[in-house]
């Protein structure tokens, strides 16, 4: 299968002192709520948590995988969205959303953003694999409606770095001040930021809405492209099946010693046999 991809650029605002990143990850929304079946308020969501964890990677130093997951917190028993995950890996994203029991028969009219749909407050976790050592995991709370702000709460009180981001549809863009970067400077980035419309963010291609940051002396400095594309395979899914004990398993074989499963992340069905597994 022939994946769409989506370019990101990372940037330099060097008379601000700052860096950044930003992409239309228009091929990747859509093919996500293709995948998971989503469209409206869940599609958007799930959209922008897969862009977020993007441009995590993209500032992380040698970074080799960046996991975000959002929680909704187990006292929110009528929350429509139990957890959202997004996996992004160099060139590659992928995630998926636990529903509920009622799922989206729960909504109502009244609930806006990723808060309406998971509750308050949700729990926000980053993992960041760099290959080498322990993965980094840190985990942050906050209320915000907006999943940007969520984000900006991971870096502000874990990574402890002056940071900016915008999710809007299908465009993130993340700003973070860079060393040598003071208050000046980065009032600065953050004012150039703001001056972009609404309708600019929505329609604009990531060039042109660069140009807003012309007068910081803006420079693209490396590009970057991804696709929504999951990494299963049968081996991937046989070795989780040596998980659950032989006499379940063969409870939830079929009379031909098949059980089907299906990925989370892509909702590939695999039929395994238990007895090749048995062997």
């Amino acid at each position: 299968m022939v994946h769409k991809k989506d370019r990101l650029i990372r940037f330099l605002l060097p008379d601000a002192h700052t860096r950044g990143a930003i992409i239309r990850a228009e091929n990747i929304v859509q093919d996500a709520s293709r995948l998971h079946g989503l469209s409206d308020a869940p599609a958007e969501i799930f959209g922008q948590s897969l862009i977020a964890s993007i441009l995590l990677l993209s500032i992380s130093k040698g970074g080799m995988r960046q996991v975000l997951q959002l929680d909704a917190q187990p006292e929110q028993i009528q929350a429509p969205i139990k957890r959202i995950l997004a996996e992004a890996r160099i060139g590659t994203v992928r995630g998926y959303v636990n529903w509920g029991e009622d799922g989206l028969q729960t909504r109502t009219q009244n609930e806006h953003g990723v808060s309406g749909w998971m509750g308050k407050p949700i729990k926000t976790t980053v993992l960041r694999d760099l290959g080498i050592g322990q993965p980094y995991v840190s985990t942050v709370e906050h209320e915000s409606e907006y999943m940007a702000d969520h984000i900006l709460q991971f870096l502000t009180q874990s990574v402890q770095i002056q940071s900016d981001v915008v999710l809007h549809g299908n465009l993130g863009i993340l700003l973070e001040a860079m060393p040598g970067s003071d208050q000046k400077h980065w009032f600065k980035a953050v004012e150039a930021l703001a001056k972009i419309s609404t309708k600019q963010l929505h329609d604009d291609e990531p060039e042109t809405l660069l140009e807003a940051f012309s007068a910081l002396g803006c420079k693209i400095v490396g590009e970057d492209e991804y696709a929504y594309q999951c990494h299963c395979k049968p081996e991937l899914m046989s070795a989780a099946l040596q998980n659950i004990p032989a006499e379940e398993l063969h409870e939830l074989a079929s009379e031909q010693g098949t059980v089907t499963l299906s990925c989370q992340y892509c909702n590939q069905a695999y039929e395994l046999n238990i007895h090749s597994l048995d062997a």
